[in-house]
């Protein structure tokens, strides 16, 4: 996850793109996809950021939690995010 992340916070700004989805055991998933500029490569860049499990009943409130997770521990910064 630190190279990954360290690709996107060098571009500075960052678009996600949020999917709920269930697995083959039916539990609930948040696929989180991210578009970046890598500036190695002189690329747009789309990757798939996390694939984080969900509580039973998902909110928004609970998929905002689950993501800010991701974020913070990712060393990302929201600001940074358009």
């Amino acid at each position: 996850m630190a190279e990954d992340t360290a690709k996107i916070n060098k571009s500075e700004l960052f678009g996600l793109q949020l999917d709920e989805s269930t697995d083959i055991q039916n539990n609930s998933i948040l696929l989180t996809y991210v578009r970046y500029s890598d500036h190695d490569e002189s690329d747009v860049k789309e990757d798939i950021l996390s694939v984080s499990d969900l509580p039973t009943h998902t909110t928004g409130s609970e998929i905002f939690k689950v993501l800010n997770v991701f974020i913070e521990e990712g060393g990302l910064e929201w600001k940074n995010c358009v």
